[in-house]
């Protein structure tokens, strides 16, 4: 009896069938089988298995190989594309306005495309070229009222905060602090520069950040307290341009504040900070001078004077949840404790540990060093940037059906003489690849073109030069052949699928469907027309809000600048700038409507002879008695401030206070009627008084944040004076206002501000925005206009017998246009159901940002459907109304 027959593995079989030539196969495969079958019987199958896979693998050898025709298949493909690209650029020249159409369509979009992904890798770049960017956090504090509530929420922390988390904490490898120390003059022999922003920081800072040095070392930046790092523009600028000849190392500047000034050596020089880093500084100093300076109870504060830009570098790996957590629990207890018998000090403060990476895109917290993006402006244009690629590409995918359709009858031929699907798909493919390649160019002169007006209107440098850079080049390539596929996919396998009859009959067979794909490229063109619109308005109906609303104070006309320096008396400044009879009124103050209220101190309510500390926060602002008159703000009750009325606030010292607040700061105290809350006994940090009056609310801040209860006191100490300007001869009040300026401050600049600029300036971003969507709104609805064109010319296309048949029974021209411009009603109707509701969610979240702000009216939602469906009319009109008018022997003269 045969014992059983096992067949060899089959894969192994094959791979000896596809290499091995042919005419050893029949020997080899028949040798090896046999010799496999006598294993089994002595070995055993899995060895025999074993030796059967080995000896192909064996065989696997360059002379045993088939000869593979590798260059002959390449030849051949590459034969085939030249045709393809051949008969490409015939059409192309051919269909003129067809190519005009879609070269003009592309190259706008990707132009546009490319500008977005300029902007939005500029934005995600910021702080990344730090060695460690993904080790440092920057220490943030926030400030919570007794009822628990967020008070504030500071970018900057105490002078202590930096050494004390550094020593306690081991995961916390460096430490530094920045400290601008009120722009001091900085004198270098006879040249004087006033108000040179000099940052103080600790000797840490080197070994957190990545500064690059021209001159000099991280390692002897700080030889001593009087040390001085330069960067390279402000070394051109106090040396000149020719300074690296100069070794200005070891030269003395002097910096001087109030008339006292100190000698400092310039020990290194940097690069300037790179664009695309959340703050920039012209001097670096030792921090431990200011500390000199302050005294030491000054700079181991840990609960007040958040005035101290605070980073932190960590281990790699560091537990940042934990370490945050263990700093909270323990920190404040140990360095603070109580405040008052069972009042913790960690029940007030926490601490927030930013990552470098994230404080551009997201941090808007307050005392920001400079202004930071939005994270939420860098979705909104990716997607506005994707959405406009994708129109683009859609308007080229209609285009081309109406273009296609005339090569039916090509189709037909090229399949009844052999051509297979795929080698009509490639051949579409490549036209379409063709038609990308020539807008390329003109995509790249758009982007030239529009770049420096894009860096103008966003304060950006934003550099295009694909030759220098790869990363774009690379970019450019593989964007262009994404489109080019993404583009022609659709037309390659709509034509490639028609079978052998639809071709040769034409186009009436396959459009048989009045809903097809086109039908749902058209409706996304629609959807995205829809929500810009729809985004438009919304943006420009809260601008308009804004700009229409009532802050509750007087802007317009309003200057306001920083006071000279020196040594002079308020009153007399004031009443010189009030000589001139265009300057109405002038006020000081430390801080003006449109900032922030950043200083505040602990306040406390009395209720007979006892002092209940109060559970909001309560800011305070300084001002003379002309403020509420000059800037138009209505007292409810009481009186104003008047002369005896200053409160100096000094530490450890309870003075006699006097003060006016703001009705929101009346209701927070329990009283709804103003006048019930004057002679309230009242305590403000070192002061107690009497509330002395009421004044109306006001937005001190933006709309972004709620009127929040403040105070007002007089004292002889301001930062500002702010002038009501009569509405004509403005340049001669201003001129006025730098003359006086000049008497009281030679060597100083009257950097005047106009309020009602300061006031618009608080929602730059959403100017920006606003005309951002406008632009790349108007490209979506050119781009989709050109779509509709060739959409329209398709049905007309396929649709002319019909219109001819129609016309000989009758048909007027109104009828015939109603027939076509239905379809396309239909599809807006569609587009405005699906489009308006995300166009909605996403304008309604963003309007929820501000605290005070406009409604979605029915006007707002019925605009984008209206402009739609006129956009839609007046781009199609001259085709049907053109088709209309045809001879109806030349359409049906066929038949």
């Amino acid at each position: 009896m045969d014992k059983q027959r096992h067949s060899p593995p089959s894969w192994s079989t094959k791979f000896l069938a596809w290499f091995l030539k042919e005419d050893y196969y029949e020997d080899v495969q028949g040798d090896l089988e046999e010799e496999y079958q006598l294993l089994i019987q002595s070995k055993g199958l899995s060895r025999a298995k074993r030796w059967y896979n080995w000896q192909i693998i064996r065989l696997f050898k360059p002379d045993m190989a088939k000869k593979i025709e590798a260059q002959n298949s390449i030849e051949k493909e590459t034969t085939m594309f030249k045709n393809y690209f051949k008969i490409g650029l015939r059409n192309l020249w051919k269909y003129k306005s067809s190519t005009v159409i879609n070269v003009v369509g592309l190259s706008t979009g990707l132009a546009a495309f490319v500008l977005i992904a300029l902007f939005v890798k500029d934005e995600l770049s910021y702080d990344k070229h730090h060695e460690h960017a993904e080790h440092i956090y920057r220490v943030t504090v926030k400030n919570y009222t007794t009822d628990g509530d967020l008070s504030r929420h500071w970018a900057f922390a105490s002078a202590g905060h930096a050494s004390r988390l550094k020593e306690d904490y081991s995961e916390i490898t460096h430490a530094t602090r920045f400290f601008p120390w009120a722009f001091p003059d900085l004198k270098y022999g006879d040249q004087e520069f006033l108000g040179e922003p000099v940052i103080f920081c600790d000797e840490d800072a080197f070994d957190i950040f990545s500064f690059e040095f021209i001159a000099g070392s991280a390692e002897t930046a700080f030889p001593d307290i009087y040390s001085l790092v330069l960067t390279r523009s402000t070394a051109v600028k106090i040396f000149g341009s020719d300074w690296e000849e100069q070794n200005i190392l070891g030269e003395t500047v002097t910096l001087e504040r109030d008339g006292q000034g100190a000698p400092f050596k310039v020990t290194a020089v940097m690069e300037d900070m790179p664009d695309q880093q959340h703050f920039h500084f012209d001097y670096l100093a030792p921090i431990r001078f200011v500390e000199m300076i302050m005294g030491e109870d000054a700079a181991n504060n840990v609960s007040g004077n958040y005035n101290w830009i605070t980073y932190i570098r960590t281990t790699p790996g560091a537990n940042i949840p934990g370490l945050t957590q263990n700093a909270n629990e323990e920190f404040w207890d140990k360095y603070i404790g109580e405040f008052q018998p069972g009042v913790y000090a960690r029940e007030y403060y926490d601490f927030v540990l930013q990552p470098l990476l994230d404080i551009h895109l997201t941090s808007n917290l307050e005392g920001e060093y400079e202004t930071n993006g939005s994270i939420d402006q860098v979705y909104i244009f990716s997607i506005v940037g994707i959405l406009l690629l994708l129109v683009a590409c859609v308007n080229y995918m209609n285009i081309a059906t109406s273009h296609y359709s005339r090569r039916m009858k090509e189709v037909g031929v090229r399949k009844v003489i052999g051509a297979f699907k795929s080698s009509l798909i490639k051949q579409f493919l490549s036209e379409s690849l063709l038609v990308v390649i020539v807008s390329l160019p003109l995509a790249v002169l758009l982007i030239i073109w529009a770049l420096p007006y894009l860096n103008e209107f966003l304060d950006k440098k934003l550099v295009f030069n694909p030759i220098a850079q790869p990363d774009i080049f690379i970019g450019l390539i593989l964007l262009m052949v994404l489109v080019g596929g993404l583009a022609g996919i659709y037309p390659a396998v709509f034509l490639s699928k028609i079978n052998l009859v639809q071709a040769l009959k034409g186009e009436q067979a396959m459009n048989a469907s009045k809903w097809n794909f086109r039908s749902f490229l058209v409706t996304f063109q629609y959807v995205v027309t829809i929500g810009l619109i729809f985004a438009i308005g919304v943006i420009e109906s809260q601008m308009g809000f804004i700009r229409n609303s009532d802050p509750g104070f007087e802007r317009e006309q309003m200057v306001s600048l920083f006071l000279p320096r020196g040594d002079y008396q308020n009153e007399t400044f004031r009443n010189e700038l009030l000589k001139h009879p265009n300057i109405l009124k002038a006020t000081f103050s430390s801080r003006i409507p449109t900032g922030r209220l950043a200083d505040s101190w602990g306040s406390r309510f009395f209720k007979g002879d006892s002092a209940i500390a109060t559970s909001f926060r309560l800011p305070v602002v300084t001002v003379d008695e002309h403020f509420l008159d000059a800037y138009g703000i209505e007292l409810l009750a009481g009186e104003n401030f008047r002369e005896g009325m200053e409160t100096e606030l000094m530490p450890d010292t309870i003075v006699t206070g006097y003060y006016v607040v703001n009705l929101a700061a009346i209701k927070a105290l329990g009283f709804e009627d103003p006048n019930e809350a004057v002679g309230q006994k009242l305590g403000y940090g070192p002061s107690e008084g009497r509330i002395v009056g009421v004044m109306e609310d006001f937005h001190f801040e933006s709309l972004y944040s709620p009127i929040v209860p403040t105070l007002f006191l007089t004292r002889d100490r301001y930062r500002r004076v702010s002038m009501k300007l009569a509405g004509e001869n403005i340049r001669e009040s201003l001129d006025h206002i730098e003359n006086v300026y000049a008497q009281f401050d030679p060597e100083g600049e009257a950097n005047y501000r106009f309020v009602d600029d300061m006031f618009n300036e608080q929602y730059q971003k959403e100017e920006r925005l606003g005309t951002m969507i406008k632009v790349f709104a108007v490209i979506a609805i050119l781009i989709g206009c050109l779509g509709l064109i060739g959409m329209v010319g398709f049905i007309i296309e396929t649709k002319i017998k019909e219109i001819g048949v129609r016309k000989v029974l009758g048909a007027s021209t109104s009828s015939i246009w109603m027939i076509i411009s239905n379809r396309f009603l239909i599809l807006i109707g569609i587009a405005f159901l699906i489009g308006l509701p995300i166009a909605y969610w996403f304008m309604n979240d963003w309007l929820e940002t501000f605290v005070y702000r406009t409604s979605i009216s029915v006007f707002l939602i019925l605009m984008p459907v209206i402009a739609a469906a006129v956009l839609t009319i007046l781009a199609i009109s001259y085709q049907t109304i053109k088709a209309t008018r045809v001879n109806p022997v030349e359409c049906l003269k066929d038949e």
